[in-house]
């Protein structure tokens, strides 16, 4: 009898190991799977960005569960049209994998023209009315314009016509404007050979806002009445730099009036003949001295260049927005000598350009225009 009870005591005992096995198991099992559920990923419902957009790799991920994400937020790379695959590497526990999505790189938004509503040429002008507007997109392509409309350079009259231009994706935009063919030489635009829009304004030209007086380009007699405050602060402040160089520069000649210039010029061409008078001075109107930009410094002589502050000068003027006008080599090209003493004021982001490292470019040169008299 008491064989019996301790075998039945002995299978309850077995019994609940047995359930506790099984719960603990259970547990086990559980734990697992729970620790191997699958992360889930949400991403956002919009996966088309416009090309070249700056985007973040994280923002087109809406939520994840079971996981977190460990990738770093860099910025997508979308120059490119089309479809663009994508990965971020998620992490559940001490398990780690990589997620991978697409998105679509589309162009939608049409190019932008920049124009001016009304452009005046002179009857007769050669002109490329493209080069008068400007035309950006987003997609960064090279976008040509064309001109919608009617008109005839030789017939004075208004014209209404539109800049139209469309990208690689057919987007397409359009700009109206009106073109004025006129006969006043005082006031016209035209194309220079390198593609800059000069506007001739009351008989002054202009170039980029830069104004434009050589052997080709003329100022009105009543045009100026001294330097110009930037050019007097520019070579103020490169007086002081010099200085602190040990270096003294002057301006032994500023402004001259067009009658002025006219008896300097005059003066010239009775002592050496007006072949030599030109290659060295202007005609009253054709001087940069009139437009209050320019000036010469020192001694108005050869030697100049090879003094100190002549090197300098050389090599430093371009950072107040100064330039070298009639440097060396370039004679046939400005029309006149080498003059290491006379500046002219641009301004700093041209002067910059056209100090070229030492290697300067006149305005003749980077405009695409000449300096000659007409014969």
């Amino acid at each position: 009898m008491r064989k019996k009870r301790n075998k039945k005591k002995i299978l309850i005992v077995l019994s609940i190991i047995l359930v506790l096995i099984i719960i603990i198991v259970g547990i086990i099992v559980f734990i697992i799977s729970k620790n191997k559920e699958e992360i889930k990923v949400t991403l956002n419902d919009n996966l088309e960005v416009e090309i070249n957009s700056e985007v973040k790799l994280l923002s087109f991920i809406d939520k994840v569960e079971n996981g977190e994400i460990i990738s770093e937020d860099k910025t997508v790379d979308t120059s490119n049209l089309g479809k663009k695959e994508l990965e971020v590497k998620l992490k559940n526990k001490d398990q780690e994998q990589i997620y991978k999505f697409e998105i679509n790189i589309v162009d939608t938004i049409a190019p932008v023209i920049e124009a001016e509503d009304n452009i005046t040429v002179n009857i007769n002008d050669e002109v490329n009315l493209v080069n008068y507007a400007k035309v950006t997109d987003n997609s960064k392509e090279d976008i040509k314009i064309e001109i919608s409309g009617y008109y005839d350079l030789s017939k004075v009259g208004k014209y209404n016509l539109k800049f139209v231009a469309k990208d690689s994706s057919n987007n397409e935009v359009s700009y109206d404007f009106i073109l004025n063919i006129v006969e006043d030489t005082d006031n016209r635009t035209f194309t220079t050979s390198k593609g800059y829009v000069a506007k001739v304004v009351d008989g002054v030209t202009y170039i980029d806002g830069i104004l434009i007086v050589n052997k080709t380009y003329s100022l009105p007699e009543d045009y100026g009445s001294g330097l110009t405050d930037s050019t007097n602060n520019a070579f103020n402040q490169m007086k002081k730099d010099a200085q602190k160089e040990g270096l003294n520069l002057y301006i032994s000649s500023g402004f001259r009036s067009y009658e002025r210039q006219r008896s300097i010029y005059n003066n010239y061409v009775n002592t050496d003949g007006v072949k030599k008078a030109d290659t060295y001075s202007a005609k009253a109107g054709h001087s940069e001295h009139q437009s209050g930009l320019a000036f010469d410094l020192n001694t108005i002589d050869e030697s100049f260049a090879n003094t100190k502050e002549g090197k300098w000068v050389s090599d430093n003027c371009y950072k107040y927005g100064l330039i070298l006008r009639y440097p060396k080599g370039k004679e046939n090209i400005t029309g006149y000598m080498y003059e290491s003493w006379h500046l002219r004021y641009v301004g700093k982001e041209l002067a910059e350009k056209l100090y070229n490292n030492g290697k300067w470019i006149t305005l003749e040169e980077y405009y695409g225009i000449e300096s000659k008299y007409e014969e």
